[in-house]
């Protein structure tokens, strides 16, 4: 989406992507723009906890990972699940978040995956992202 902007737009802005359920969440930053290390940090300890399924206490929490292809940040939740007022509880984690950092949302989209067809892998999941930029 962001990719072949010229040099002129270079804005710094965030794209994030939840997908449910399973639980998995992309943060993809561009125009020159980083995630603070504390921010990271808060995300790694609440979203863990934001979910409808309790974790076993033996198990480690899922970390938001650095992927370098393409560059972002990513977490799979793999064993947990999320209603809605979970997922909103997610949503509105990372907004926090992403605002103590002086981000600021600019809009959002959903959409349900096609649970008509059997062949889909991902029947029955839906998906939302975030749009974000920084003045």
């Amino acid at each position: 989406f962001f990719f072949g902007l010229s040099q002129q737009y270079k804005m710094p802005h965030l794209v994030v992507t939840c997908t449910f359920n399973p639980p998995k969440i992309n943060l993809m930053t561009g125009g020159g723009a980083n995630l603070r290390e504390n921010t990271i940090q808060r995300l790694n300890q609440v979203l863990p906890q934001c979910t409808t399924t309790s974790m076993s206490p033996k198990q480690v929490p899922p970390q938001l990972e650095y992927k370098s292809n393409p560059p972002h940040w990513h977490v799979e939740m793999g064993t947990q699940n999320c209603d809605h007022i979970a997922r909103s509880n997610i949503y509105l984690t990372i907004i926090e978040s992403l605002e103590a950092e002086d981000w600021v949302m600019r809009a959002a989209h959903a959409m349900s995956h096609n649970s008509h067809s059997t062949k889909s892998t991902d029947a029955g999941m839906d998906t939302t992202r975030l749009f974000f930029y920084r003045p």
